[in-house]
């Protein structure tokens, strides 16, 4: 497989960081790093969070079995390996915030947060393989790290977001490293995708600060 184009790496990594810092300045992220706002608010995003880390493990999967379910002439090995280890380095990290939050089964319903988590999931069962991956690491683990990165400010001594403000760096240059390697994909397509995705993340972000605002302000 030929070599793309380095500049076209290099304009979806632009678009990308644009999409990330603008990402940082949403309602959740800025919610978590104001000084200002009460802890019991911060707390109040943690119950709202769960139902969409749980959904992560589901998208995770999906991929995995899109990838594997590809009939075998048409199954791309490199694909279906990498989304096999996303997969098994996420395992898991659902529970290790059910643990922060003191182990508690209560989380709060939300049809924005599910919509969104349910959009993330059809994505991953349909896309074009190379959407699916992009998708994966440079929309949701860019997200994921700009906001663990608020998490660590908001819980400093908290394990779930520790972990994953060290992993998620890696797991997003995972997706640079295979745009780096391939041509089968063009910045048109990555972009378009890329930006539903952020769209629908920062969707769910503004719900989960608004419902803790509100659920705060009416305690």
């Amino acid at each position: 497989m030929s070599q793309p184009d380095r500049s076209n790496v290099d304009r979806v990594a632009e678009y990308n960081n644009q999409r990330q810092e603008q990402y940082r300045a949403s309602r959740l992220c800025q919610l978590l790093l104001d000084d200002t706002v009460a802890e019991e608010t911060k707390k109040a995003t943690l119950p709202l969070l769960q139902p969409w880390s749980n959904a992560f493990q589901r998208m995770t999967t999906a991929r995995v079995q899109a990838e594997a379910s590809r009939i075998q002439t048409d199954q791309d090995p490199e694909l279906l390996a990498l989304a096999i280890e996303h997969w098994q380095e996420e395992v898991g990290h659902n529970d290790i915030l059910k643990r922060s939050r003191g182990g508690t089964d209560q989380v709060i319903w939300d049809p924005v947060i599910e919509a969104g988590a349910a959009w993330f999931i059809e994505q991953f069962r349909t896309l074009p393989g190379m959407q699916r991956a992009m998708l994966a690491h440079l929309v949701l683990e860019a997200g994921s790290l700009v906001f663990s990165q608020a998490g660590v400010r908001a819980f400093p001594h908290d394990e779930y977001f520790a972990k994953h403000d060290e992993d998620d760096v890696e797991h997003l240059e995972m997706g640079y490293r295979l745009l780096r390697s391939r041509s089968d994909w063009s910045v048109d397509e990555m972009v378009t995708i890329m930006d539903r995705g952020w769209q629908i993340i920062t969707l769910v972000s503004d719900r989960i600060a608004e419902c803790a605002v509100r659920d705060t302000a009416a305690a």
